[in-house]
């Protein structure tokens, strides 16, 4: 199969690229940055170069694919001029033409955890709208949309406190759970089976619109 990563060589990307390529697949990696065409292309993936921002850049590299991996790489929060509704609702329409133009009939694409409410949900409502708007694809396109919790390599940033304090200090309400990560090898491997969709029957749960908590 013809398969587009995007993501780079993010922490899922790049070994759900290696995966892809041991399994035989032919896979194309998007990466804003130049400097990562070597490394991609010696994973024996091919790099596609350009911006999320640009529509006929993604109808380009997405033309002859048959499933998209999907993500929007989270913007720079510190940011007070960013308007962070505007940037995934921007992108996730990018995305929606994209494979709309194309043609592609199989999509993966990387929500979160409380990506299925539409408020209540801080920031995260804003997944929330790349689903609604991804969802608005042809019927006969496949979406699966993948909502796990933080990652376990995000507790790197509690090493401080943990080696110095024995603690992870955050801020939570009283009495809520908090769900500390998962394994990114899961997802991982959740999104290269998705990718297969068209090569399973109709009736499996991949072929539908459904969602998935990692």
């Amino acid at each position: 199969m013809k398969i587009v990563v995007t993501g780079s060589l993010g922490h899922i990307s790049k070994p759900l690229t290696k995966e892809l390529i041991e399994k035989g697949h032919d896979v194309t990696v998007i990466s804003s940055k130049a400097d990562k065409q070597a490394e991609i292309e010696a994973l024996g993936a091919k790099a596609a170069i350009g911006s999320l921002e640009d529509v006929d850049f993604l109808t380009a590299t997405f033309t002859g694919a048959d499933a998209v991996y999907a993500m929007i790489h989270p913007a720079n929060y510190f940011d007070h001029s960013l308007d962070l509704h505007a940037y995934f609702t921007r992108l996730g329409a990018n995305y929606a033409e994209a494979l709309q133009q194309a043609n592609v009939k199989h999509v993966v694409n990387l929500s979160t955890i409380g990506g299925h409410l539409a408020k209540g949900n801080g920031i995260l409502a804003n997944a929330h709208e790349v689903e609604n708007i991804l969802n608005e694809l042809p019927a006969d396109v496949s979406i699966t949309h993948m909502r796990p919790t933080s990652f376990f390599y995000n507790l790197f940033a509690h090493a401080h406190s943990i080696q110095n304090e024995n603690r992870i200090a955050t801020n939570l309400w009283r009495g809520r759970y908090y769900p500390m990560g998962i394994a990114n090898r899961y997802c991982i491997s959740r999104g290269r089976r998705n990718c297969y969709a068209g090569q399973w029957p109709q009736s499996t749960l991949c072929m539908q619109r459904r969602t998935y908590r990692c």
